[in-house]
């Protein structure tokens, strides 16, 4: 289990909408190890395109 209860990344999985706006779903979250050799990934959600895309979480000033 991470050892951080803040995720270092949030996973989402990211297809076309209308206008060609893009919708992004939040799919699971990622925690780096502590020594920064790997990640830890628990998806609660797998996307049927097999892509996933990683991104750091929006701060409290961006929300």
């Amino acid at each position: 289990m991470p050892n951080s209860t803040k995720p270092n990344y949030i996973a989402y999985d990211v297809s076309e909408g209308k206008d060609e706006k893009s919708i992004w779903n939040a799919v699971g979250a990622a925690w780096s190890h502590s020594d920064n050799k790997g990640i830890n990934i628990v998806l609660y959600a797998v996307p049927v395109s097999g892509k996933i895309t990683l991104r750091t979480p929006k701060s409290d000033d961006d929300k």
